[in-house]
């Protein structure tokens, strides 16, 4: 008999709700409270060299401009369904939550490790193979393509890593989208922002 009845539909925990329009309130007042009255320098600007280089608040700027795409979707997530609809359970946090969490560091930590290890690593097979001598990494971290190698290497690991982690599988679609963010952040940060070093040129 009860398994005929329908079952009541589930209260939607409003969790997405909560963080999505946190994070837009955030996002607005960085933009027109703390921003304005806390950073003094522009988003791009020039050296006295002529050099391009980001502002005071570029970084700033460009942290919470990804955030407010992030919580405007949180918020439609949650309107996403109807009131009949069952909504998504505000459960416990069990092994799986934690397992899922350990496989995002690790991840993360041997995204790093690439970002950190690839340039020396290719300056090692360089001498190893006899195509010439270089002193140590740094004497070519200024080398396009070695100065990006660890980035893009390292990028790719992460970025596809995760996309795996979540979808469980890896499409090429996903893995091309991958490639093209890569390329997009070392063209912006190594192209186009002259004072700017990716991982891990800025520590040498």
């Amino acid at each position: 008999m009860s398994g005929s009845r329908l079952e009541a539909p589930v209260k939607k925990a409003p969790w997405n709700l909560w963080l999505g329009v946190g994070t837009l309130v955030f996002g607005v007042l960085c933009f027109t409270v703390w921003f304005p009255n806390d950073i003094r320098g522009g988003i791009i600007e020039r050296t006295i060299s002529g050099r391009i280089a980001p502002g005071d608040s570029f970084f700033p700027v460009i942290l919470v401009g990804l955030m407010m795409p992030l919580g405007l979707l949180l918020t439609l997530s949650h309107f996403r369904h109807s009131e009949t609809s069952i909504g998504e359970p505000a459960g416990e946090v069990t092994g799986a939550n934690i397992f899922f969490l350990v496989r995002f560091l690790l991840l993360t930590f041997i995204g790093l490790f690439f970002m950190s290890n690839t340039g020396p690593a290719l300056v090692w097979a360089w001498n190893g193979l006899g195509f010439g001598e270089i002193s140590s990494y740094r004497a070519v971290s200024t080398t396009f393509p070695i100065n990006v190698s660890g980035f893009f290497l390292g990028g790719m690991v992460i970025t596809c890593g995760f996309v795996f982690m979540t979808r469980h599988c890896l499409r090429w679609r996903d893995a091309l989208i991958c490639l093209l963010t890569v390329l997009f952040l070392i063209l912006v940060f190594n192209g186009l922002l002259e004072d700017v070093s990716l991982p891990p040129n800025r520590n040498l």
